[in-house]
């Protein structure tokens, strides 16, 4: 073995580093071969050959998942030293622990390893964020400048855990649409985990680690392509997982069975559906409540807001029509049976409001072309 070379951080990255290489294998490649049977035939001596010569060995993030157990346990004297196997070089992408301690204690002199880095905070970036926010995120201005002061802190060269934001608020309000623009003048795309879709089963396996084989958050941390983190509708899962947090939130260090992962200096943001901190206290549980950076509720949004976001929503959905279909329904009268709802105090939920504002102009498109045709008796 000539270098063991292991990355940590960003699929996209490691294929950047290694797509330049040349006489390359994969790890399906390589277990195939160890596990070809050779056919010996009665009487014939058969002729040992000489190992296959591999320059460079490539596993990347997701094919450690469909190795077998015995290739994870003993993984060097049972795949890099096999006898009919001459590796030189191996390229890992964030290798299970398993893998990583196995090669460090192989491999001790041969290891070089790459960490990836994230864009720090910036003056700059914080007054992009300031400035730009209002207009992205319609009435909810009095949130920004709590999350600019949380995000301030990382500008502390030796704050080591992150930044943990906690939003309430009902659905609809902009929790969500706040976590992606922080993303977006923060760095590359968010980590989104939506805690809704793991039941209790898979909630367990997702949050501690079960098989290699199977996701898990900490694999979904490891491989980020960016410092924020979005655990979406994080009181949807049961309160007894709450302290798999503990030390992630506390250290900026998350670990499970697989993984021990660094969210150092990370923006970790939480969105509820609680209204009141005392109903997240009360229901997420104090020990990971008080260890929120910042608490920050997202109140409801005005008559007056509500009217602007469906202007906005409608003059994006109409220009990203056809110009056939514009035509059509020019006099169509949606952004006006709308801005009466809300006035009548409909519409809370700006989420449902455009998929409403987009569900009538398609059906005055469909009326418009006798597609559809409704009965005037």
């Amino acid at each position: 073995m000539d270098s063991v070379n292991i990355f940590w951080g960003s699929d996209c990255k490691f294929d950047d580093a290694t797509q330049g290489l040349q006489n390359f294998s994969t790890i399906g490649d390589i277990l195939n071969y160890i596990g070809k049977t050779e056919i010996a035939i009665d009487g014939v001596e058969r002729e040992s050959s000489p190992p296959l010569e591999v320059d460079n060995l490539i596993i990347c993030t997701d094919d450690y998942g469909a190795m077998k157990e015995w290739a994870l346990l003993g993984f060097s004297n049972n795949v890099l030293e096999h006898q009919k196997l001459s590796i030189h070089n191996i390229w890992l992408n964030n290798p299970p622990e398993k893998i990583y301690t196995d090669v460090c204690r192989m491999y001790p002199n041969k290891i070089k390893e790459s960490k990836a880095e994230y864009p720090n905070i910036s003056i700059a970036s914080l007054k992009e964020i300031f400035l730009h926010y209002k207009d992205a995120v319609i009435g909810q201005d009095n949130v920004i400048v709590q999350i600019l002061s949380a995000l301030y802190s990382l500008k502390n060269v030796k704050r080591k855990k992150p930044v943990t934001l906690l939003f309430l608020g009902e659905s609809g309000v902009g929790k969500t649409e706040t976590a992606k623009f922080i993303s977006e003048y923060l760095g590359e795309e968010m980590v989104r985990v939506q805690f809704s879709m793991q039941q209790t089963n898979n909630a367990y396996q997702f949050i501690f680690g079960a098989e290699h084989g199977e996701n898990s958050l900490a694999r979904e941390l490891v491989r980020r392509n960016s410092n924020v983190v979005l655990l979406d509708e994080f009181d949807k899962v049961h309160p007894s997982f709450y302290n798999a947090f503990y030390q992630m939130f506390d250290e900026g260090i998350f670990v499970d069975s697989n993984y021990s992962v660094n969210v150092e200096k990370c923006v970790i943001i939480c969105t509820t559906n609680y209204t009141t901190e005392e109903d997240a206290e009360k229901h997420l549980g104090t020990p990971i409540y008080f260890r929120f950076s910042k608490i920050i509720k997202f109140g409801t949004i005005s008559i007056e807001n509500r009217i602007i976001i469906a202007e906005r929503n409608y003059h994006e959905i109409f220009t990203q029509l056809d110009e056939e279909d514009q035509v059509l329904i020019s006099e169509n009268q949606v952004l006006k049976f709308y801005t009466e709802k809300i006035k009548a105090g409909y519409y809370e939920n700006m989420r449902m409001l455009r998929n409403d504002i987009e569900d009538a102009i398609n059906f005055e498109i469909l009326k418009a072309r006798n597609i559809i045709k409704i009965d005037s008796k």
